[in-house]
């Protein structure tokens, strides 16, 4: 990065390494130059063995050839120029150097006779810099530091593209002199009140010609100035104006063409519809459906050559639509989603909704391959992206799939056509599947498991083991990880993996959090002698609606607990998509509760949102541990550590299997680290609260 390029500190993102530091002198009158022995050795050269004017010009890069000669020759305010250029020393070697006037030298007329002058070797710097401005470059938003006057020091790639100007254009000017259109405006406003008050603000405005576009905008202060994250939103904005017209439009036309049959059909007609088919979606309902499958199901009685195939659908994750946009986007879906699977049926098939999400399709006298095909055209046209509620949505539906045998009734079939969509849902949705009898049993077994859970909940809870968190910075022990266990009477030990996706969908997971949380508490209250200790609770998006923080709080002051002795770690997704879950963690998080995000770096968050959560620890996945011996691996570690030291939050490495490992991210600056080589998960009564250096072959904790 030479000396006109961007600013090297991103709000507060600054990197101070550098090299050494040589003094050089210039004679204006001989046009000489002399240096000491470090800047000698700075340009690859020993002592005085070579013409320090010589070699200057010869070592320099070609390119970069002007600015040198500029720290040099240059006459006007000579003390505040400060030029960045590159040495290419014999072997190849690049170095990134900044040099620095530090003295003028004048004769007796007051003429500049010589100069004397510093220079750095900040290539460490410029190689951090250019890993932290590629980084910034990567995101989507549009990212500006600006300095106390308003001028641009960094603009990325986003912010060029949205501003429609060039960083070269901005950098160095004033604001208000490149877009003259916003001063007096909410965004010369909020600026300043952000550089004077020192507190973020946010807000989405229309910025005027040239750009005529809708920003949405957060202006956050930093060290230098001001940092801005915004996002062109106008296509969103006419996505909404139109889609709300569009629905007004179907509404309208909707409720005219009711008022027209209303008028023209008799009322025995209107109640025969409205008894056999769906009211939102006009469809078959699930008594006609059920009428119809009767009578088809008697046919092959007559015939034994003939069958019936029914096909049972649910859209996945429907809920988040209703959670999310409302129950009106959710209506909207499901009419979307009706007219799409009327276009895939064939003719004389019976499309029907059976109620919520769910639609059925009943096929007769099909083979088992085209009613294959049918499921998997249907699945094809339901993944096609779908404009609801200003939004872009795309669904996916899990499809199970019964054929009738001798004897087979309407509740049997539709029994095992739901056991196959079951399966389908259990192997990760977006899935086709067929009714088989194990599958039936598999769903029997899990019917049993969700009972057994259910009792050992209401009876004593699980057990919660706890695995140790070093503190690298001073080798203590920082706490620990409460973890469930469950040991089932005849099946022996249920991973989480199992019994926790289990209670999620059996509506069991507050119950596990609160056995857990207790367990964790009285624990907690048993270690309070040990300085700075936490437990840590894992806290699934399920567990937290509203009150959450309130009951939380409660069962702290209940065990007589500080607040920074139990904290909570959540994944990224809770904390990304759940507006209930980030207002209840923010007032944890207000109140003095520690809060982790888990998992970090494996799932996705926008820089400008990052920094707004209510964080205080950001927990590295195993994933990048164990890769922490390759380059990238570790690259990926330090730009973890560098945000973290950014947002002002603590890291801490999960997986921790070798000492090699574990002295790879002490160097990279990791804060704590856990895993199986520092202590593995045990009970509380067994667990040896005793650390160990974590240096060495045999690095851990006693356990």
């Amino acid at each position: 990065m030479d000396g006109h390029s961007q600013a090297t500190s991103y709000g507060g993102l600054g990197v101070v390494e550098q090299g050494g530091i040589g003094v050089f002198a210039w004679d204006a009158a001989t046009a000489q130059l002399s240096w000491d022995d470090q800047l000698a050795c700075m340009f690859g050269v020993e002592g005085q063995d070579a013409s320090p004017t010589e070699t200057w010009f010869r070592v320099v890069h070609p390119d970069d050839q002007a600015k040198a000669a500029h720290t040099l020759y240059q006459a006007d305010d000579p003390l505040a120029v400060v030029d960045v250029f590159r040495l290419l020393l014999d072997d190849g070697t690049v170095r990134h150097v900044r040099s620095r006037i530090t003295e003028v030298l004048r004769d007796e007329a007051g003429a500049v006779s010589g100069m004397v002058g510093v220079m750095a070797d900040v290539t460490g710097a410029h190689e951090a810099e250019g890993r932290l401005e590629a980084m910034l470059h990567s995101v989507s938003d549009g990212f500006v530091l600006l300095d106390h006057d308003f001028r641009y020091l960094f603009v990325n790639r986003a912010a060029e593209r949205i501003l429609g100007r060039s960083a070269t254009d901005l950098l160095g000017r004033v604001v208000w002199e490149r877009f003259p259109h916003a001063v007096g405006t909410v965004f010369e406003t909020m600026f300043r009140r952000v550089m004077t008050e020192r507190v973020g603000q946010r807000f989405v405005d229309h910025y005027p010609d040239p750009l005529n576009i809708w920003l949405d905008v957060r202006a956050e202060p930093s060290r230098e100035g001001l940092v801005l994250y915004f996002q062109d939103v106008t296509a969103e904005r006419a996505r909404q104006e139109q889609v709300q017209l569009l629905l007004d439009g179907e509404r309208r036309a909707r409720r005219e063409a009711d008022e027209a049959r209303a008028s023209a059909e008799s009322a025995h007609r209107q109640l025969a519809h409205q008894a056999t088919h769906d009211a939102l979606t006009g469809l078959v309902n699930r008594w006609e459906f059920d009428r119809l499958t009767t009578a088809a199901l008697a046919e092959t009685m007559a015939d034994t050559q003939r069958s019936v195939t029914v096909l049972f659908l649910d859209l996945d994750r429907f809920k988040l639509v209703n959670d999310s946009l409302g129950h009106a986007a959710g209506d909207a879906l499901l009419v979307t989603v009706g007219r799409l699977l009327a276009q895939e049926v064939r003719a004389g098939d019976v499309l029907a909704r059976q109620g919520g999400d769910e639609f059925v399709v009943l096929l007769r006298d099909t083979p088992p391959e085209a009613a294959q095909r049918i499921a998997e055209r249907i699945r094809s046209a339901l993944r096609r992206p779908v404009l609801i509620a200003g939004h872009s949505l795309t669904t996916t539906v899990s499809i199970g799939l019964a054929t009738s045998g001798p004897g087979t009734t309407v509740e049997i079939l539709m029994r095992d056509a739901d056991v196959a969509l079951y399966r389908a849902k259990d192997a990760g949705r977006n899935s086709i599947s067929w009714f088989d009898a194990a599958s039936h049993r598999a769903l029997l077994e899990r019917v049993d498991l969700e009972s057994a859970l259910r009792d050992q909940l209401q009876r004593r809870g699980l057990d919660v083991h706890y695995q140790p968190v070093l503190d690298l910075r001073n080798d203590r022990l920082a706490g620990v990880e409460a973890l469930a266990r469950w040991t089932h009477p005849e099946r022996g030990n249920i991973p989480p993996g199992i019994f926790v996706p289990l209670a999620e969908d059996a509506g069991l997971i507050r119950e596990l959090g609160v056995s857990v949380f207790g367990t964790a508490c009285r624990d907690a209250a048993r270690w309070a002698a040990l300085p700075d200790f936490t437990v840590w609770v894992n806290v699934s998006g399920r567990e937290i609606a509203s009150g959450y923080a309130a009951r939380f709080l409660a069962g702290l002051a209940r065990g007589e607990l500080r607040r920074c002795r139990v904290g909570i770690e959540v994944t990224e997704s809770v904390l990304a998509d759940e507006d209930v879950a980030l207002r209840e963690l923010t007032t944890l998080h207000t109140a003095g509760v520690p809060i982790a995000i888990d998992d970090f770096g494996t799932g996705y968050s926008s820089l400008a949102r990052l920094a707004t959560l209510p964080i205080s620890v950001l927990k590295i996945d195993r994933s990048f541990v164990q890769q922490i011996g390759t380059r990238l691996g570790r690259a990926s570690i330090d730009v973890v550590v560098h945000l973290a030291g950014v947002l002002g939050v603590r890291t801490v490495a999960e997986g921790v299997e070798t000492p090699a490992q574990l002295e790879a991210l002490r160097q990279a600056g990791v804060d704590s680290a856990a895993g199986y080589l520092l202590g593995e998960p045990r009970p509380a009564d067994r667990l040896a609260l005793t650390p160990v250096t974590g240096r060495g072959r045999d690095a851990g904790l006693a356990s």
